[in-house]
C-alpha cells in the first residue's frame, strides 16, 4: 500500500509540473526473501490505467540488478561484452605490434568495461565470479605475451589484478564519503555516543561500528564491507 500511495504521490507531483511518466520504460522488481508472503500476493503497482510491469531483473546506469541480489547476471553482462572486443587484441598482436601499445590499447577499451561502478557490485563477488573476470585480462595478456605466465605477463606490462583495482577503487570511495561534506556521509554507521559527547570506544578509535548483518547479503553490502576492512 505504501508503494501505491508513493507512486500516487509522484504522479500527482509530475501533474503538477506538467511532466509525464513513461508507464512503458517503468518497472516494479519486488526483492522479498521471506516466506511469511508469495510474490503473488504483493499487489502490482498502478500507475494511472496502466499497470507497472513486475521484473526479475533489471538494467540501470550500465549495472544489471536482479531480486535475489547477487551479481551473476551482471557478471555474465560484462564478461561477454568485454570478450567480442578480444578481436582487437588478436588483430594487434598478429600482425606484430608493439606489446606496449597492445597493452594500452586493452586498458583503453577491454579493462574499462569490467571495472564500470566496481565499487557497487565488487563487495558482493563471489569467488567464482571474480575468477571469471580475472580470466579475461589473463586470456588478453595470453594473446599479448604468450610465452609467459599471468604473474610474469602483469609485471612486464605494468598492470595489476583486476582484483587489486576494484579493491583499492572500493577503498578510494569509502575515504571519500567519510568526508562530512560527501552526500553519503549520512549512511555511515557511527559507533555510539556516550551522555559526555565522545565515542564510546574500548579498544580503539575507529570510528564506525559494524552493522549487525543476519545474511551473507547484508554482510557483502559496501558499507559493510568497508567497516569490517576497516578502510
Amino acid at each position: 500500500d505504501s508503494l501505491q500511495k508513493a507512486s500516487d504521490d509522484l504522479t500527482s507531483w509530475c501533474r503538477e509540473n506538467s511532466m509525464r511518466l513513461n508507464t512503458t520504460k517503468t518497472k516494479e522488481m519486488v526483492i522479498y526473501f521471506g516466506k511469511r508472503f508469495s510474490e503473488s500476493a504483493i499487489q502490482p503497482i498502478v500507475i494511472g490505467s496502466s499497470t507497472i510491469d513486475r521484473v526479475n531483473k533489471f538494467k540501470l546506469l550500465g549495472i544489471y540488478f536482479t531480486s535475489d541480489l547477487k551479481w551473476t547476471e551482471h557478471v555474465n553482462y560484462i564478461v561477454t561484452k568485454a570478450t567480442k572486443r578480444f578481436f582487437v587484441i588478436c588483430q594487434l598482436a598478429r600482425i606484430g605490434i608493439d606489446s606496449t601499445a597492445i597493452v594500452t590499447v586493452y586498458c583503453s577499451i577491454v579493462r574499462p568495461i569490467l571495472e564500470y561502478a566496481s565499487p557497487v557490485w565488487h563487495c558482493g563477488l563471489s569467488q567464482g565470479q571474480s575468477d571469471d573476470l580475472e580470466n579475461v585480462q589473463k586470456r588478453c595478456l595470453k594473446m599479448i605475451f604468450p610465452d609467459l605466465s599471468y604473474a610474469d605477463a602483469l609485471g612486464i606490462a605494468g598492470i595489476e589484478r583486476l582484483s587489486e583495482r576494484r579493491e583499492r577503487a572500493v577503498i578510494s570511495l569509502f575515504k571519500e564519503i567519510k568526508h562530512p561534506s560527501h552526500i553519503l556521509s549520512n549512511l555511515l554507521p557511527l559507533k555510539p555516543v556516550e551522555s559526555h559527547g565522545r565515542p564510546t570506544v574500548r579498544r580503539d578509535d575507529y570510528p564506525y561500528r559494524l552493522p549487525v548483518a543476519k545474511t551473507c547479503r547484508r554482510a557483502c553490502s559496501f558499507m559493510s564491507y568497508s567497516v569490517s576492512k576497516r578502510y
